[in-house]
């Protein structure tokens, strides 16, 4: 006779050997491990426990259930694992039927244990990719609490976690780790803090939703970003408008900024002589032509007139004049992912609009602040830190 090795691999001081109903899987158990492997024995995942193992089963949906000393576990083929229940006594694990898990105890008796295989079952049905089986789980089934939201978050599925979160600060995460601006400014409006406002900032920005980033510099009263966020959308009209609230503030630096992002030299040698910086006022309006300016500078410099080199071409710092005013980046028309749609028509008293949903900003009221109105009503507050 000859001995043929048909497959290898390498595993600690197996004790059992357990196939699955369909003979395409093997389990073999150590004292303190489960290496799951196919028939052939190429190495799936290996599942280490601190707590010795006792048996196991294959269930029929090709997740192996296994005992330890006083859990009842189940072991997923990507090797994720979790606990189904506790047990008060070392239990046998001979067959799993749907929800019943079959075993024998120490004296011998046959025992029959009910559990909940919804955990799993939900868990199989994501690696699996057979997302209408996880819709209608979601919809139908009590599946909440804080290791399937983990769960989900990890396996990159934020959107799903989502839909099981009602933590104002968790969806806030979450719905900026899946993109999903518009509930992330519904639950930043809810939460009203300046680090979340901040957050959402980043994650428009990165979007390019101009008016969301707007709207969440204006909750925050950051000035000196909203500045910038008109320069680089070309809004010269809001620029001039922050320039005058940076003048009601009394905040010189801000007036100085607004004044070179506008390009206006007489408003740039006005604050610095306002700001006692003549020297620097009468060069400004020298090397930018404005000899009346410059004439009664000097006149109030004296014999203190700084010179002004000779023989050098000066640079002028003027910002190009833009030619059109920007908004929000325009968006592809795409398909509702299957979560997206399903779940939220799932929702009672929501209804579904796809031509909408296609490609829309999802643009709410944002209360966004008129910069006018606010420099009349006198509502301008502290200025923000950046």
């Amino acid at each position: 006779q000859q001995r043929i090795v048909l497959g290898e691999l390498q595993a600690p001081s197996v004790k059992y050997v357990i196939w699955s109903s369909d003979m395409e899987a093997i389990a073999l158990l150590s004292k303190h491990a489960i290496v799951i492997a196919s028939k052939k024995l190429v190495h799936k995942c290996t599942l280490h426990e601190t707590i010795r193992v006792k048996s196991g089963a294959w269930d029929d949906n090709g997740v192996f259930i296994y005992a330890t000393l006083n859990h009842i576990k189940y072991c997923l083929p990507n090797g994720d694992s979790g606990i189904i229940r506790t047990l008060d006594v070392p239990m046998y694990i001979t067959k799993v039927s749907g929800n019943n898990i079959y075993c024998l105890d120490r004296d011998g008796k046959n025992r029959v244990i009910s559990i909940d295989a919804t955990e799993y079952i939900f868990k199989l049905s994501l690696i699996r990719k057979r997302y209408d089986q996880v819709m209608s789980m979601i919809k139908n089934s009590q599946l909440c609490g804080q290791a399937v939201i983990a769960y989900l978050q990890q396996k990159g599925y934020p959107e799903i976690a989502l839909h099981f979160v009602e933590d104002e600060r968790t969806r806030f995460n979450l719905a900026l780790e899946s993109g999903n601006i518009q509930i992330a400014v519904a639950s930043a409006k809810e939460i009203d803090e300046k680090d979340y406002w901040y957050k959402l900032g980043i994650e428009a920005l990165r979007q390019g939703n101009t008016s969301i980033v707007e709207y969440a510099y204006q909750r925050t009263k950051n000035f000196e970003r909203l500045s910038f966020l008109y320069l680089i959308t070309g809004n010269t009209e809001k620029l001039s408008k922050m320039l005058r609230i940076a003048e009601i503030k009394n905040d010189v630096m801000g007036q100085f900024h607004n004044a070179l992002y506008l390009g206006d030299i007489q408003e740039r040698v006005k604050i610095l002589e306002n700001a006692g910086q003549l020297p620097l006022a009468y060069i400004t309006a020298s090397v930018h032509g404005l000899m009346d300016v410059a004439d009664k500078l000097a006149a109030e410099l004296g014999d203190n007139v700084p010179a002004i080199p000779h023989g050098k071409v000066p640079s002028l710092l003027i910002p190009p004049a833009p030619l059109l005013c920007s908004g929000d980046w325009p968006l592809l028309r795409v398909m509702r992912g299957i979560f997206e749609g399903g779940l939220e028509s799932a929702r009672p008293g929501v209804e579904e609009d796809e031509e909408a949903a296609a490609a829309d900003w999802g643009d709410e009221d944002l209360d966004i602040v008129d910069v006018e109105r606010a420099i009349q009503n006198g509502d301008i507050g502290a200025e923000g830190e950046g």
